[in-house]
């Protein structure tokens, strides 16, 4: 049968065998700690650095909306200044022919406009001559 030679010598083989296995299970389980831990702290910082984009975005957007308001603004107050130059062209244009010596029933006309209109850039422009 077994000699208790070889029956100490097998437990003790076996005893080494465990107490290694036992010391990379320790190191496996610590190492798995270790790495769980800083993919916990990596999350963190994710987390966080998802935080300030999203508040950046918020500002861009909020930015963006600013703009575009001022942008249409903008639009409304030049299409206005365009109706506006629209209407004033028939006296710009008076007013240079006036100035260029054109009588009243020459404005009234070419440029179109009222008896009282043509009277009106004619006094202004015998105004101009005279200071």
């Amino acid at each position: 049968m077994l000699e208790t030679g070889s029956f100490f010598s097998i437990a003790t083989l076996m005893l080494v065998i465990s107490s290694i296995m036992l010391a990379v299970s320790i190191y496996v389980l610590f190492t798995a700690r270790r790495d769980s831990i800083a993919q916990r702290r990596q999350m963190t910082l994710l987390r966080q650095d998802f935080r300030a984009i999203t508040a950046a975005a918020k500002s861009v957007g909020q930015r963006v909306l600013v703009i575009e308001r001022r942008q249409r603004s903008l639009a409304q107050r030049q299409d206005q200044a365009d109706l506006y130059d629209a209407a004033n062209q028939p006296y710009e244009q008076a007013i240079r022919l006036a100035q260029r010596g054109m009588d009243k029933n020459e404005l009234l006309e070419v440029c179109g406009l009222s008896e009282g209109e043509a009277d009106l850039i004619n006094m202004l422009h015998k105004l101009d001559k005279v200071g």
